[in-house]
């Protein structure tokens, strides 16, 4: 035993609940049941790609309001063999005949096309991207890694915290009301609301998900499926054609890099949030933050200022890079992030983008992210959303999953701003075939060229701060995951907007920040953001995972025995 874990086991005052840690594999994401599964898969003898499929369809059963087969996701991963790292792109790209003006009318943006209408759907690619990683670098079939998903979608499960909680929100009522497709899939046969806690089954997407293990995943994407996807689509507004989905393929893009502290840092590129997150750490490299102090107001007026340029270039110079010409090298390079670093006073908070009509606001975190890894030395870090909570609300009765609305993360037109509070250019304007630009930023770290640290949130532009603190909880404070996802955290776009800071950051500090020009918005004692920060650490021969305390989170890891660990807790099948 090393002399820190003696430490650790011989020291009252280090007694907490350990993170879920264990030398086989360990998963981490936003549910117990998907955590469960890929773990499974795992003690099966699979590798982290299957486990990752079982995760990522089981997710989406037990968390149709963040993400689930109507929409898409971001995949990065470790390949051992090859020794490679490489991001899939399966956010969904524009239906082909999208084109600038689809969500205007007279030349004024319509809220509820955006929201609500057939105009939102991109395609939906989850199911494509993960088989297609299945069959490039998983060893199980379809089938296997799909059971837990239709176990859980025929028997049952548990309804989850966030997902009771969720039904109140006003966007989910208005889904509710307009559709009785939606009503009889997500509520009880008397109308009411599954509490935290009770069973809820959906049989009609383990049928569907029954046949798509069956007869592969083409059937999803070709004849009667995707007749009854494009005809509902098209008649709420879309411009959907049947080609849209059977030629669709997820692309496989350059992962952007940089060193953080002497560690390699590697995380998705655009049209993803990796971009801003590896320029962040750029910038607060200049910054001795250990020295600063955890939350200090001297650390917190760093981060704050990185996080603001890197919003500041982001809103203007990234897009799909097939079809704009983005500068990736310029903005990942340690030389670019000196002169952006210049720009910032360690004394007064700046304003690095244009900050009118942008007003504090709540950014619901509608998306799910997961982290596994394995003791063959795989790591995957993928997220996955429908975008806003249940999507747009359209559900083709019968298939048991609801559509995104992914279209309203791009531009409806320069300078108009999202749902989610975020402005961007034309970089970002609707063309067929193209992926709206995107917060999700899974990301890795590595050590000796070994995965270190897999890490990635859910939670609308709040993946890319809550993503960026979180490698620095890990790197600069030595924190493993359980300790980094319970930190408080902060966001910063614009001064004008706010920072934002959970409880647990002191008001003498506060006042210090206010002192600098910041203006702090509290975020109350019981509430948090929707920084949902999920990771993986593999530390002297273990595997530490940690699910977000946000929502319903949940860690595990595997033992060479073949037990399971969930949150630090013995999971032995006592009473099988």
């Amino acid at each position: 035993m090393s002399e820190e874990k003696k430490q650790q086991y011989m020291w009252p005052s280090r007694w907490t609940k350990p993170s879920a840690h264990g030398n086989q594999g360990a998963v981490s994401c936003n549910n117990v049941y998907a955590t469960q599964a890929g773990l499974e898969m795992l003690r099966a003898g699979g590798n982290a790609f299957d486990a990752a499929v079982a995760v990522s369809l089981t997710l989406s059963v037990v968390e149709p309001h963040h993400s689930g087969i109507g929409g898409g996701c971001f995949s990065l991963f470790y390949d051992a063999k090859s020794g490679q790292t490489k991001a899939l792109d399966a956010r969904g790209v524009a239906p082909t005949n999208a084109k600038e003006d689809l969500f205007l009318l007279n030349g004024e943006v319509q809220d509820e096309w955006k929201d609500l209408g057939g105009q939102s759907v991109a395609i939906p690619s989850l199911l494509r991207a993960m088989d297609t990683m299945l069959k490039e670098y998983g060893t199980m079939t379809l089938r296997q890694v799909a059971a837990p998903a239709i176990q859980c979608a025929r028997k049952g499960f548990g309804t989850s915290f966030t997902g009771a909680l969720t039904m109140e929100d006003d966007s989910v009522q208005r889904k509710l009301r307009l559709s009785p497709a939606f009503r009889k899939l997500y509520l009880k046969p008397d109308g009411s609301y599954y509490r935290f806690g009770e069973k809820q089954a959906n049989p009609e997407l383990a049928d569907l998900l029954e046949r798509v293990a069956e007869e592969g995943v083409d059937c999803f994407y070709t004849g009667e499926i995707a007749r009854k996807m494009v005809g509902l689509i098209n008649e709420r507004g879309g411009c959907f054609t049947l080609e849209d989905l059977s030629q669709y393929q997820p692309k496989y893009r350059q992962p952007v890099h940089t060193t953080y502290r002497g560690l390699d840092v590697v995380a998705f590129p655009p049209p993803s949030g990796g971009c801003a997150v590896v320029e962040m750490l750029n910038i607060l490299e200049h910054s001795d933050l250990r020295a600063m102090g955890h939350n200090t107001a001297s650390f917190l007026h760093a981060v704050a200022e990185a996080m603001k340029l890197g919003f500041a270039d982001r809103s203007v110079a990234l897009g799909d890079p097939d079809f704009v010409q983005v500068d990736v090298e310029r903005l990942t390079s340690k030389a670019y992030a000196a002169d952006r670093y210049s720009l910032a006073n360690a004394d007064h908070a700046g304003e690095y983008a244009p900050a009118e009509g942008i007003a504090a606001k709540e950014y619901p975190g509608n998306t799910s992210h997961f982290v596994v890894m394995d003791r063959f030395g795989n790591a995957f870090s993928q997220t996955q959303t429908v975008r806003d909570w249940f999507g747009c609300g359209i559900v083709v009765d019968g298939l048991g999953f609801i559509l995104n609305n992914a279209m309203s993360d791009f531009s409806a037109k320069p300078g108009a701003l999202t749902s989610q509070g975020l402005t961007y250019g034309d970089a970002n304007s609707i063309q067929g075939g193209k992926t709206p630009l995107s917060s999700m930023a899974p990301s890795m770290v590595f050590k000796n060229g070994q995965p270190f640290l897999a890490i990635g949130a859910a939670g609308g532009p709040r993946i890319i701060t809550g993503t960026v603190q979180g490698i620095v909880n890990a790197v600069d404070f030595g924190m493993l995951p359980e300790q980094l996802v319970r930190q408080p955290y902060v966001n910063c776009l614009t001064r004008a907007q706010g920072l934002e800071v959970e409880f647990g950051i002191s008001e003498d500090t506060l006042r210090l920040l206010e002192e600098k020009g910041h203006n702090p918005i509290r975020i109350p004692v019981g509430e948090a953001m929707s920084t949902m920060l999920n990771s993986v650490m593999y530390v002297d021969g273990e595997y530490y995972a940690a699910g977000t305390q946000r929502v319903d989170g949940c860690g595990g890891a595997l033992l060479a025995d073949g037990h399971i660990v969930l949150d630090g807790i013995s999971q032995e099948d006592v009473f099988a």
